[in-house]
């Protein structure tokens, strides 16, 4: 009979060539105060010893699936979900872990929430692999957030958020064309008729080190067009400006005639863009100067994520 009652949350860990570090995720959720869960692990097509190491856990609350192929993760969290039968529906990136409490105290926000609710955010606390501590990032907003979610992500990686899964049904899941910007380009839409809770408090840990994924600006080039695509028309125009200006900050680095149109369009919508009049003004050094400049402010200003991406 346990085995035909639908579980309170649903947890998707998707993972690719992650053997060395899975367990750690794995054993956070068994490690979890809150016992009422089922776990998905969705192994995207790894060729490494993923599917022995998620083995090695009995627990009957876990499944898993291979696909035979890499699809991404888009594509392994939309299966992940679609076995789902938790009402919520909890995401866990393999390098990273929760604390042991944190399904228990988004048990007890949820059990007071409104129905209008549709995603809950927790904080987060970055280390280095080593476990030096970067950075800690608490939720900042709640409520109807769509118009600031346009602006910037404040909401940011999958391993903070539980959303209800009557929301993703209706939203459709992550897009899977979107290379990048997948899981801002969901809570933008769930935001469009869900409110956004915030649990004030600190229950993951991301690691970032040498087995994170980063990609290449040409990559998040691409995915963040594809988003303006998406979602540009809904934006105001001093916001649509401000995420043109730094695609094509990024865009220069490889392809300067598409870059600067955008330049054009971007001053167009709001000329207050001194970033961008300085990666105009330093783009006329030629490619390599410029890329070593853009790598030099990225490090500087964008040390976690963009400042490690490959140009």
């Amino acid at each position: 009979m346990a085995e035909t009652i639908a579980p309170r949350t649903s947890v998707v860990i998707p993972t690719y060539n992650r053997a060395g570090i899975v367990g750690r995720a794995i054993q956070s959720v068994l490690a979890q105060s809150f016992h009422d869960w089922e776990l998905v692990v969705v192994d995207d097509g790894s060729v490494d010893d993923t599917e022995s190491v998620v083995a090695s856990f009995e627990d009957a609350r876990i499944q898993f699936i291979r696909h035979a192929r890499n699809r991404g993760q888009s594509a392994a969290r939309n299966i992940g979900i679609a076995r789902a039968r938790g009402d919520w529906v909890s995401f866990l990136d393999s390098d990273d872990e929760w604390d042991p409490d944190k399904l228990s105290w988004e048990a007890e926000r949820i059990r007071l929430m409104a129905d209008s609710v549709g995603l809950l955010y927790c904080g987060k606390r970055i280390r280095e692999e080593k476990g030096r501590l970067l950075r800690v990032r608490m939720p900042t907003r709640e409520g109807q957030v769509y118009q600031s979610l346009l602006a910037w992500d404040f909401i940011g990686s999958c391993s903070r958020v539980t959303v209800r899964r009557e929301a993703l049904v209706r939203t459709g899941g992550f897009d899977e064309n979107l290379g990048n910007a997948e899981d801002w380009d969901l809570w933008l839409r769930i935001a469009k008729h869900y409110e956004v809770a915030a649990m004030r408090r600190c229950l993951l840990t991301r690691y970032f080190g040498s087995q994170q994924v980063t990609g290449s600006v040409r990559s998040i080039c691409a995915g963040k067009e594809r988003f303006l695509e998406k979602h540009g028309a809904e934006m105001p125009a001093k916001v649509r400006a401000k995420h043109l200006a730094a695609l094509a900050t990024m865009l220069m680095n490889y392809d300067t005639a598409k870059a600067r149109a955008m330049a054009h369009e971007t001053l167009q919508l709001d000329w207050r863009q001194p970033r961008l009049f300085a990666a105009i003004l330093c783009s006329i050094l030629g490619p390599s100067l410029y890329r070593f400049l853009f790598s030099a402010a990225t490090r500087r200003f964008h040390s976690l994520y963009i400042g490690h991406a490959k140009i």
